[in-house]
This record gives C-alpha cells, structure tokens and sequence, in this order.
C-alpha cells in the first residue's frame, strides 16, 4: 500500500535543553491554535495533496507522526481535538491513517499517561544513557532520570517498550555501540541518528568514524539482534527486495531517509503554519514551500523538489545500491552540495554498511537473513503488572 507522511510540529517549545537541537527553539513558537490547525489540515487535504497525486477515493496509507519541540506542551484538551479533527478529515481520503507521536518523555505521570492513551503504543522517545547533551535545567543526570523514570512506568502501567533514538554526534559516538547493547538487552528498537546540523553548528563525528561505527554495530546485530536497530534494518531490507528481485518483499521499508520521491510522500507543518517537504528541511529553511495557514502553497518550488525523483549525481546513477539507497536524503544533499539532485554527505557511510550488508546475505542466504529480519519486526510489548 502506498504511505504519505505527515509531520505535525504544533508547537517548537520544549521543556529540555538538548545542545543539539535542531528545532530553532529561538523562534518560540507556543503552539499551533486549534483553529490554526483544524485550517492548515483543511488546505492540506484540498489543496496539497491532491496537486501531489493523492485524491480522495485513491485508496493509500496515511501516516501522522507528531512532533516538536515537545509534543506534550500542547495543552491536553487542544491537542486531542486536533488529532481527532485530522484523523476525521484524513480518514475520507486514504483507506488508512495511523498517528504517533516523538516525546522525550519529560512529563508527569498522568500527562504521559494521557499522550500514550491518545496515541496507543504508537510513541517513540530519544535515549542517552552516557552523554552530557540531553539536558533538563541543564543536567543531564535529571533528563536521565525523569526519561527513565516514565519508561519505567509505561512499561508496567501499560505494557509500552518504546523504541527510541539515539543521536550520534562526535560525544556520542564511543557510547553507541553499548546504547545498542541496551537497547538489544533490554527489547527495545532503536534509530542511530547521525546529528543533524539544522542550521546551526553542532559537534559531528567524521564520515569515516560513522562509517566504522555503523558497519560495526551491523556486524554486532545482523543475525543475533532482537530488536530492529534503524536504519541498519531499512538498509538490509530493501537490499534484501532488490537481491530476491521481489519488490513486494519489504516495500514498506522505503523510506526517510532512503527514497528518491521524497517531495510526492512527505510534508512537514511547522507551528506558524509553514510547509516543507520534511522536518529536516524545516529545520534548516531548506526550500519554504508556502503556508498551510494562510493557504499558499509554492508550486514551482515543489516541483522542482519532485523532479529529484529522477534527476541524481553521477556517481549515485552508477551506484550498484542505487535501487535500495535510493540516493540518501534530499535534505543532507542540499547540506552538503546546494542542490536537492547532489549527494549526501554520508554517502560513504552508506556504502560501508551496504557492503556489510551484501556480505551477510551471501554467507546466510536470502531466506534465513529474511526470516530473522520478520522475526525481530513483531511488536516489542512489556509485560503489563498493573492497570491503570
């Protein structure tokens, strides 16, 4: 089934203060009015998705992740109204629409309470077990402690391991591997994210330290694993479609930041109403293609963002992983080249892990990497010892 992607930012504001973050909190948004937002969804579903190719009647998988800024800064009320405005207006156009949510899990005990029971188990948060950057008042021995305190308590209240993100900057990068090692031990999915620059300087680990820890963290995994560690399993996975020259194997695994059609798929809202074809390029004012709130919408600009579907470097049209890369994300591209049809940065990395990743299917075969890869995608549920 085809998927779109929605990222809702209602608001930027955030009650940590993580040194990398990408969301420009120094324009601080409160959050999105519900008024504001029952209109930007009215122009999206009218407007801009049909001028995307996505009609009512087409059928499609509709997915709305959530995010900040810190979700939970949006007062109860507004945001349940809000979520439950989209799902409605959204519901008449694709024949699915799931939500979920991004939380740093920095709340009370009844407000996380609350965000799980709206989204269900469809809740994803960000872990640092080691690190100085993820920080509450500025300790990051008190972010630990709440984070962990309200996973514990999602676990036992609600049977909820929520996967989680660790970014990896050049401070994180010698604590990743055993943040996989946790991750792994105690059943969680994770996503090791290389930190994003969103317009601003951060501390990045070279290409060729990533490329070592990434391949390394595969080599550790692959085979032996229990949870999905992304985007080692995307990478795998759709290694795997191309291989087995199946491209219903794992389809669903075409994705950011791996897919060429980025600008067809993808929409970002930002809190003032602004449009962008993801969250990454919001945060770095990477090509503004007009206001949901105010009901413009940059056609010219978008279309030049879609004609990336077919237009890559010169290296990428020669790439033998070309067809499960995809070229990497448009994002880092224009970070890196000043075009949406350049290369990213990473792309060394990339090709460190595809490497890996051929290796492994040679030595065990299509079908056995295959079965592990279905094995370690079934839902991590905890077990639940009290209702709430």
């Amino acid at each position: 089934m085809e998927r779109f992607t929605l990222h809702m930012r209602m608001t930027k504001a955030c009650n940590a203060d993580c040194s990398y973050c990408s969301s420009w909190q120094e324009y601080p948004d409160r959050y999105m009015s519900a008024a504001d937002y029952a209109r930007a969804v009215d122009f999206i579903a009218e407007e801009v998705l049909p001028l995307m190719g996505w009609r009512q009647g087409d059928g499609g998988h509709l997915s709305i992740q959530y995010v900040g800024g810190e979700i939970m800064l949006v007062p109860k009320a507004q945001l349940r109204r809000s979520v439950y405005y989209a799902r409605d207006r959204f519901g008449s156009m694709f024949d699915v629409v799931t939500d979920g949510c991004q939380t740093n899990l920095i709340g009370s005990s009844d407000r996380i309470a609350a965000l799980q029971t709206l989204f269900g188990h469809r809740l994803s948060t960000s872990v640092d077990n080691f690190g100085s950057q993820r920080t509450v008042k500025g300790s990051p021995e008190l972010y630990r402690a709440m984070m962990n305190k309200s996973r514990k308590e999602l676990k036992r209240r609600r049977g909820l391991n929520a996967p989680a993100i660790f970014v990896v900057d050049a401070e994180g990068l010698p604590n990743a591997m055993a943040e996989y090692e946790i991750a792994n031990e105690e059943g969680y999915d994770l996503t090791l994210r290389a930190v994003f620059h969103g317009g601003r300087d951060v501390g990045a680990a070279t290409v060729p330290e990533l490329a070592t820890l990434y391949t390394d963290i595969f080599d550790a995994w692959a085979m032996k694993g229990r949870v999905m560690v992304q985007p080692l399993y995307q990478l795998l996975t759709t290694r795997l479609s191309d291989i087995a020259q199946d491209e219903g194997l794992y389809q669903a695994n075409f994705g950011c930041p791996f897919q060429k059609n980025c600008a067809f798929v993808s929409l970002n809202l930002d809190p003032n109403g602004d449009l962008y074809v993801c969250l990454d390029m919001a945060d770095s004012d990477q090509f503004k293609l007009g206001n949901a709130v105010e009901g413009r919408f940059e056609r010219e600009v978008w279309e030049g963002l879609a004609n990336r579907r077919d237009h890559f470097d010169e290296k990428c049209r020669s790439c033998k992983w070309l067809a499960s890369c995809q070229g990497g994300c448009m994002s880092e591209a224009v970070h890196h080249t000043g075009s949406p049809y350049g290369r990213t940065e990473l792309c060394n990395v990339w090709e460190s892990v595809f490497s890996h990743v051929d290796a492994l299917i040679e030595r065990e075969g299509v079908e056995a990497v295959a079965q592990w890869c279905r094995d370690i995608a079934t839902p991590k549920m905890a077990p639940q010892v009290a209702a709430e």
